[in-house]
């Protein structure tokens, strides 16, 4: 963008082509060779840091001298941009395991599944044992510990939703930061 200094206005790269069909732009521009026409280059401050869905939008002009600068307005999320970030966010946690009795549990989404299927065999037989891969190896698991590690595994995945919930209700009263979107996650 370009500023004119007497008429204090902005022009596009297109209204300046077309009252000044003489000079270069964009490939030859320099500041001297729109001076004279009264037109100076717009620098843009550095932009700053955001947060989770948030965006920047060109902020307010200031004039120093020949120079003109535009700075940078942060645009906080809507709703409609928070939700997805928290989805995902609580998709992270659910799927990044747990610990049950000192023994490493994928919570995958595949895993949850092959969990869900030795507990109701484990409620089917209660003679039920099987071999269980964990990250660190097999383990022998009892129809009883099968239960425990369900159980576990699905209050894991619960907590993980109830903090959804939790952030979905400070996005609708308002209270959301962006710090709570790494806070209250179970592990």
């Amino acid at each position: 963008m370009l500023y004119n200094l007497e008429a204090k206005t902005q022009f596009t790269e297109a209204d300046f082509r077309r009252r000044f069909p003489d000079v270069g732009f964009p490939e030859t521009i320099e500041t001297h060779n729109i001076l004279e026409y009264g037109y100076v280059v717009i620098d843009r401050d550095p932009a700053p840091a955001i947060g989770p869905g948030e965006t920047l939008e060109p902020g307010d002009l200031r004039i120093e001298g020949n120079e003109v600068f535009q700075s940078w307005v942060v645009v906080p999320a809507t709703a409609s941009k928070w939700a997805p970030l928290i989805a995902a966010r609580r998709y992270e946690a659910e799927v990044s395991g747990t610990t049950v009795s000192d023994i490493p549990i994928d919570t995958g989404r595949d895993s949850q599944g092959l969990i869900t299927g030795a507990a109701v065999q484990a409620i089917i037989d209660p003679e039920y044992s099987l071999h269980w891969k964990t990250s660190g190896g097999f383990i022998e698991l009892s129809g009883a510990q099968v239960l425990g590690v369900a159980s576990a595994v699905r209050a894991h995945v619960q907590a993980c939703f109830n903090r959804e919930a939790e952030l979905l209700d400070a996005v609708a009263d308002g209270s959301i930061t962006a710090e709570m979107l790494d806070q209250g996650w179970p592990s």
